[in-house]
Order: C-alpha cells, then structure tokens, then sequence
C-alpha cells in the first residue's frame, strides 16, 4: 500500500539523520566510553549532579510530553476519546511501572562497573538489561491486547472502553522495543551519559507529533485511525528512539572488544543476575506503589468531580517539580553507585549531600510559589470557583511536603546506587499503602475531608519515608560493605578518598 511505503520512508530517512548526529559527537559516547570529566577530582559534586541530572531532568519532561501531545491531538475526537486515552495510559504505566524500575539494576551496575574500574562490564550489563526487558515487552503485549473484561469489572463507562482498549492496543504493539528502550537509556545515565538519551528522546517526540497526527485525521495519504493512530505513533517513535541506541550499544560493544579480551568478559548468566538483584526489588516497589497511587485516584473519584478536577490539576502542576527532583535522584544514583565502585563511602557522602541540597532548594522554592501562587495556577486552568477552591488547598499542602518528597527522592536513588534495594522497597511499600490510598478512604472519605484529605497522607508519607531513608543511609548496615577497601579495589578507593 502507498501509505506503508511512505511510512517505511520516513522511518528511514529519520534513522539515517540520528545516524548522522551521532557520528558527528565526539568523544565517549560512541566508542562506550564514559563522559568524564579528565579533571574529575577538581569538579564539586555538586555541579556533577547538575551535569548529569538536568538532561535527565528534560528526558523526563519528553517522555510527558509525548502523552500530552497524545491527549491534545485526540481532543477533537470527542470527550469518550481524551476520557479513554488517559485511562489507557493510566493502565499502560501499571504495565509498564515494574520493567521501569528492573531496569533501574542496569544503570546502578553500570554505574559499579566504571567505579571498580571495569568499564566494559556496563556493556554486559546493559545486554542483560536489554534481553530481560525484551522479555517483559512480549508479556506486556499480550496482556494488552483487548482489556475489555478488565475495564467493565472496573465498572468504567462503556463510552470509555472502545477508545481505551484501541488505544491501549496500539500504544503497547512495539512493548519490548519500548522496554529495550527503557534498558539503553538506564545504560548510557549510568556510565555517565544523560546526553545522548535526552537527544533521541526529543527526536522521538517530533516523530511521535508529527506521525500521530497524521495517523489519527488520516493525512499525507497514511489511514485515519482515530484513537488507535495516536498509540501506534507513539509506539513506532519509542521503536526508533530504541534503535537508534541499539546502534550506540552495537558501536561499543565492537570497539570495546580489546578491552573484554584484557580483563576477562562478564558471563551473561552472571549479569543477568546482578541486574535482577538490584532491580527486581526496585521493580516489585515501582509496580506496587504505582497501584498505590491508581488506588488513590479511585477513591478521589468517589468523592465528587470537582475534587477529582482539582487533584488531576494540582497534580500536573506539581509535575515541574517532582521530575527534576526525580532526575537529581537519578544522578544521585548513578555517582553514589560510581564511589562506591572505588570503594569511596566519602565521597558517596559527598554526592548524597551535594543532591539533596540541589534538590531541596529547587522543590523548596518551587514550593512558595505553590502557597502563594496557587489561584493563578489553578485559573491557568479552569475558572470554576469550586475547583479553583480545591486546587489553592492542595496547592498549600504541595507546598508543605516539597522538601520532605525531595530528601525522600534522593535518598532512594542514591540507596539504590549502594545496592541496597530490598529493605527499603519493603519500606516504601508499606508507608506508601499505608498513607497514600489509606488517607484517601479515611481522612478522605470516612471522615468527610474530601480530596483534601488524600492529599494530607502525601505529607505522612514524605515525612516518614524521608526520616526512614536517612536512618537507613547514615547508620544501614549497607556501609560496612564499604568501609574497608577490598584487594581489588584497594589502591583505587583510597587514592579516591583522598580526594
């Protein structure tokens, strides 16, 4: 047909121009060498964090962005659509949340393999990574192939079914590229390269913008699909983005051939391994606390659709905050796991310090602007004074538990970059039940609170996580794993702690 060959060449030129940016960048991408600096021990650890994290931090924002853009082109369909399309992408993260966070265990890996010197292991790690989310992808696909029976139990209206069950079918038909993907970006961040996923990433979402479009109204001779063109559109633009670091895996992995002879290659029975041991907890956690906060927005749905508006607005609102605290964590993670590799508990210290300064002072600010520019936020959206009413008073708790969620956020990333997953994933678990949707039926719902209510467990829930994750990083007994360097790694971490 004319429009698949049309599509096939546009996929190709696409493929040929990322090519072409890559070839062009210079120094360790390409040849799988970490970005470090030469003068890394003249660097402050602050500044590697925001080196690291701030593309991250617009990574993050894409990947938003691509759902946004999905909701906008699907707005002219009718309400049934917009409606479907969020409670697919909804049911899509719970899929998707667990292999997310399994993935975590490539770039904390990676992240040790470069500190203990052995940066060809991040490769290893990173194939790992890759067959294991090949693997989920396959699952993920089949589960969401027609969810029908799960969205009627669910009692979802049926002019929201069809749209959900299409687009969902459509967003999930490439799931194991997307979950490669999730695999090779969580490799580059952790040997140090943020750069090169947050480019591929912003390619990604002009495709995804363009194709969707055309696809959903039927332009440029390509099938009018409605619902279902905005999925495969964004499908086929995550597929590319996985290909095009599929090429920067291959490119390493053929010139660090040298360098797998001269130290002995890790066998990829054994990395498969360490990757699940870091990330299986860390997905369990990821899967578990994201129905957590589907749970909680059920209950909100119950208690009136004014309350419901005003969580989703205030929720998007706080999403400019929450995702650069997200992506400090993320560094955090990624240098915490490198000193650590050095067998330098030092300067992890340094590390974990220098992010939860950048990130509270970021979220804290962030927050005053919450408290005392909530009404314009919220008329930035909506002029109903019942709303707007709401959306002041989550605001005000927003503002409240800023600095509690970020010591909360960079403290998981940088335990997870220690390794230690299991006891604070069981933690997490717990207080986030506990506090998230148990605040929402009790304050909420039992004792008339409203949404309000499911909010004010968001500041229990920050504040107890955050003091647990601090015990647990000062005094766990994690540290004592590091506290004295091994044979191996010996001269390596006390040279590092030194400096």
């Amino acid at each position: 047909m004319v429009w698949k060959e049309r599509l096939r060449l546009e996929v190709a030129r696409w493929c040929r121009a990322v090519v072409r940016g890559l070839n062009a960048r210079q120094g360790g991408v390409l040849s799988g060498r970490p970005e470090l600096n030469p003068g890394a021990s003249r660097v402050t650890p602050r500044r590697e964090v925001l080196t690291l994290a701030w593309p991250i931090a617009v990574a993050l924002l894409g990947d938003t962005a691509m759902g946004l853009v999905d909701t906008r082109l699907v707005s002219g369909l009718g309400a049934s659509s917009i409606g479907g399309v969020g409670l697919a992408t909804t049911l899509m993260y719970l899929n998707y949340a667990a292999v997310f966070g399994l993935m975590r265990g490539v770039k904390v890996r990676a992240a040790h393999s470069l500190g203990e010197g052995r940066p060809s292991d991040a490769l290893r790690y990173a194939q790992a990574g890759a067959l294991l989310g090949f693997a989920a992808g396959v699952l993920v696909f089949f589960v969401a192939r027609d969810i029908s029976w799960a969205l009627r139990a669910l009692g979802v209206s049926p002019g929201l079914v069809a749209p959900a069950r299409e687009f969902l079918a459509a967003r999930t038909v490439l799931a194991p590229a997307t979950c490669v993907l999730s695999a090779m970006i969580q490799w580059r961040q952790g040997v140090g390269d943020s750069k090169t996923p947050m480019r591929i990433t912003l390619a990604g979402n002009i495709v995804n913008a363009g194709l969707a479009w055309a696809l959903i109204h039927g332009r440029f001779g390509l099938p009018r699909l409605g619902v279902a063109g905005a999925g495969y559109a964004t499908a086929t633009a995550e597929a590319l983005e996985a290909s095009a670091l599929l090429f920067v895996f291959a490119r390493a992995w053929r010139e660090s051939r040298a360098a797998r002879e001269a130290t002995g290659a890790l066998g990829l029975g054994e990395a498969l391994r360490a990757v699940l041991t870091v990330g299986g907890p860390t997905g369990l956690q990821f899967g578990v606390e994201t129905l957590a906060f589907a749970s909680f927005t059920t209950i909100l749905g119950s208690l009136g659709e004014a309350g419901l508006a005003a969580h989703q607005i205030a929720l998007a609102t706080i999403r400019t905050s929450f995702l650069p605290g997200v992506a400090v964590g993320e560094a955090a993670s990624v240098l915490v796991g490198r000193s650590l590799g050095r067998r330098a508990l030092r300067e992890a210290d340094a590390v974990t310090r220098a992010s939860l300064q950048t990130a509270v002072a970021f979220m804290a600010l962030c927050g005053v602007v919450f408290a005392l520019g909530g009404e314009a936020l919220a008329r930035a959206f909506t002029d109903d004074p019942a709303i707007v009413e709401n959306v002041v008073r989550l605001l005000r708790v927003a503002a409240v538990f800023q600095v509690l969620d970020g010591v909360n956020i960079v403290l998981r990333g940088a335990l997870r970059g220690a390794k230690d997953v299991r006891l604070p994933a069981l933690l997490g678990i717990t207080v986030v039940w506990v506090c998230v949707p148990g605040a929402a039926w009790f304050l909420g719902r039992q004792m008339g609170l409203g949404v309000l209510g499911g909010w004010l467990g968001f500041v229990g829930e920050t504040t107890l996580c955050a003091t647990v994750f601090y015990l647990r990083w000062r005094y766990g007994a994690w540290r004592e794993a590091y506290r004295r360097p091994t044979k191996a790694t010996g001269a390596v971490g006390a040279l590092a702690s030194v400096h």
